[in-house]
Parts: structure tokens; C-alpha cells; sequence
């Protein structure tokens, strides 16, 4: 597994959630607010540390990148998932 094609991957789900988010903020969708905004912001974070550790050769890439394959696992179904992606299960 590449760190960049999941780092893109993830990248690209998490700017469809948060952008479904603020659209249903928008229209005024009840059981959503900006807490969601706040959480998809969390991850984002998240990402953004794992892609910096893997651009500084960060001894914490490895704990980061374990993580990161967690979270994107919840889009396992999208069309654009690679197996690869999966983190192990042991």
C-alpha cells in the first residue's frame, strides 16, 4: 500500500461527508450540526498528522498510517476502496 493513495482516498471522503454535512445544515436536516462538522474535523486531523509524519519519515507514520486505515475501513464499500487499504486483523 502506497501512504499517498490512501491519503488521497480518505482525503476524498472526508470532503464528500463534510460536504453533505453543510449541505444538510443548510437545509435545515434535524439530528445534524456542526458537532458533525467538528468530528469529520477530528479525523481530518488525524489524516493531516499521518501525512506529515510520512513526508518527514516520522517514526510515527507506522501508528498514524495503522489509524487512518481504520478510519477510511468505514468506506470499504466505495467504489474506490483497495483492499490494500484494510488494516490487518489478526
Amino acid at each position: 500500500m502506497t501512504p499517498r493513495a490512501l491519503i488521497e482516498f480518505y482525503r476524498a471522503r472526508l470532503d464528500e461527508e463534510e460536504a453533505a454535512v453543510r449541505d444538510c445544515i443548510l437545509s435545515y436536516e434535524p439530528n445534524v450540526g456542526e458537532g458533525d462538522v467538528d468530528e469529520i474535523a477530528t479525523r481530518r486531523a488525524v489524516l493531516d498528522a499521518y501525512e506529515r509524519a510520512v513526508a518527514q519519515d516520522d517514526e510515527r507514520a507506522a501508528g498514524l498510517g495503522l489509524a487512518v486505515q481504520y478510519l477510511a475501513s468505514h468506506h470499504g464499500r466505495h467504489a474506490d476502496y483497495r483492499e490494500e487499504f484494510r488494516p490487518l486483523r489478526r
